[in-house]
């Protein structure tokens, strides 16, 4: 976490990191620096973002994925999700962000994603899915145990199926709960 840096310094810096696995993530002039992400993090994320697909394939749900594309609020927020979809039609801003926090500190997600106005952030924690949902009254996130973007996934079984050792042991499982 590094305070004090302008816009112009975080796209210099987004810039010099890119392709190097080191992400940079900016808020209210403040920098955090992320070293390359580990196959712990990206196992989680893949195990998450396959089950959010084989439901949506089950129902039917056109769903776009855009991934880490990088989210940007000149002069305010930029950084990349560690997965995102967009639900119904393909938008600039994703109506799902999944983040993966195998460390405490940093930027709070929520404060970063508030910004994007994302409708809805899921952060896998300490083996456990939190579930925030945007309230545009407030500009903030508020917990829930629903999805407002998929209405009627079980994000229990999401969470018990995330955990099993691979994504098609993931897919199977979650497949037969439904």
């Amino acid at each position: 976490m590094l305070p004090g840096y302008t816009w112009a310094q975080y796209l210099s810096l987004d810039e010099l990191f890119h392709g190097s696995g080191t992400r940079v993530r900016f808020l209210d002039h403040t920098l955090e620096i992320m070293p390359p992400i580990s196959a712990s993090h990206e196992g989680r994320k893949k195990h998450l973002g396959c089950l959010v697909e084989a439901w949506c394939l089950h129902k039917g749900i056109e769903l776009f994925g855009s991934g880490s594309a990088t989210l940007k609020v000149p002069g305010e927020a930029g950084g990349e999700p560690d997965e995102s979809y967009s639900v119904g039609t393909d938008k600039p801003i994703p109506d799902l962000v999944i983040e993966v926090a195998l460390t405490s500190g940093g930027l709070s997600k929520r404060a970063f994603y508030s910004r994007f106005q994302v409708p809805e952030l899921w952060i896998w924690r300490d083996e456990a899915l939190e579930v925030h949902l945007f309230d545009t009254a407030t500009a903030a996130y508020v917990p829930s145990a629903e999805s407002r973007v998929l209405p009627g996934l079980d994000l229990a079984a999401v969470a018990e199926c995330a955990v099993l050792p691979s994504i098609t042991q993931a897919v199977a499982a979650f497949r037969k709960r439904l």
